[in-house]
């Protein structure tokens, strides 16, 4: 049983988000709060305090760890909460990631072998990356859960297949004139392209590999769980879905070297983890999605930094679902224990 103690919990809106109850059972107490509640002058803060009675307001002082669930970041309240003299201790301190400044920082590591290649888009780059790459994927820099992207195409004839947010694929004549108009829809946003990989499947549908790493009791990254969605019929991206489950299910009923395979994501998801943590600042978890190629050879597509809880629920797994929530309140708890020694 854990200490009693008051664990911050910075949200967007105050709703005293779901499985709070979790807290109580651990002897946590959660008090959950905007940056509109902080009363910087008394170092106060009034919000949403969960105790085994239920939720109701409360004013206390200021948390001095807080668990930070704002997205977008807002990083003017989180470098005022850490300039503070003590200062809290914020985790998860970004959480909405730049693709490109991902790719950037993890290439620099030996990660890069297991990064598809990838560009900071302009109209020269998107010939370039044609040249050089079969299949290529545009993507937004910043979130969108899989809206705005495209798939292109090159093939031998001088095609070029182009895959959007279209009932069916076009088929237009590479030209210069077809890239320029491409150029036009796509620039409102800003984009990064990337190495399109052929992601391994079950039964012609494509899955990948999404581990949640999170920061555990003790303080030490850690993998505390391993999903895949396998995509719909006819989707060539997996956020479009039609099953999501354990990933060692998957692997194992599909005749896939399950062992291997979830040791190669574990080592992974955690150097990620680490790398990202050193360059972006305190993180507490991040998300991990990996695709297997036809060579069962893991890619890391993708990172996200505020991983989205709610497909867990959709496991039927009440054990891991509460995991999945504990353990960073776990890590708050560590945090709180151990803060005069930071």
């Amino acid at each position: 049983m854990l200490r009693k103690q008051i664990i911050g919990i910075l949200v967007n809106k105050n709703s005293g988000e779901t499985r709070a109850d979790l807290a109580v059972k651990h002897n946590l107490s959660l008090i959950f709060f905007t940056p509109e509640d902080i009363d910087w002058q008394r170092r106060t803060v009034t919000g949403l305090y969960r105790t085994r009675y239920g939720l109701h307001y409360k004013k206390v002082a200021l948390p001095s760890v807080i668990y930070n669930r704002l997205y977008p970041h807002n990083s003017e309240i989180i470098e005022r909460l850490t300039a503070m003299r003590p200062p809290a201790w914020v985790f998860n301190q970004v959480t909405l990631f730049d693709k490109w400044t991902i790719y950037k920082h993890l290439s620099q590591t030996d990660l890069n072998q297991y990064l598809p290649r990838t560009y900071e888009y302009d109209m020269a780059v998107l010939h370039e990356a044609l040249l050089h790459h079969d299949r290529i994927v545009i993507k937004p820099r910043m979130g969108r859960q899989g809206a705005g992207l495209w798939r292109l195409s090159a093939k031998p004839n001088g095609q070029l297949l182009i895959e959007h947010e279209l009932p069916l694929p076009i088929t237009l004549p590479y030209s210069d004139a077809i890239i320029n108009l491409l150029h036009i829809l796509i620039v409102p946003y800003a984009m990064i392209i990337q190495e399109y990989i052929d992601l391994a499947a079950v039964s012609n549908a494509p899955f990948d590999i999404r581990a949640l790493v999170q920061k555990n009791g003790a303080g030490h990254w850690q993998v505390t769980a391993v999903t895949s969605r396998v995509a719909e019929n006819n989707q060539y991206i997996t956020n479009i879905y039609q099953q999501i489950l354990l990933t060692e299910q998957l692997l194992r009923e599909n005749n896939y070297p399950a062992e291997q395979i979830l040791t190669q994501v574990e080592e992974l998801s955690i150097k990620t983890a680490e790398v990202l943590e050193q360059a972006l600042g305190h993180l507490g978890e991040i998300c991990v999605d990996i695709g297997l190629d036809q060579n069962n050879k893991p890619w890391i597509i993708e990172v996200n930094g505020k991983p989205d809880k709610q497909i867990y629920e959709e496991l039927n797994n009440p054990e891991l679902i509460n995991r999945v929530h504990l353990t960073p309140l776990e890590y708050a708890h560590y945090l709180n224990t151990q803060k005069r020694h930071f």
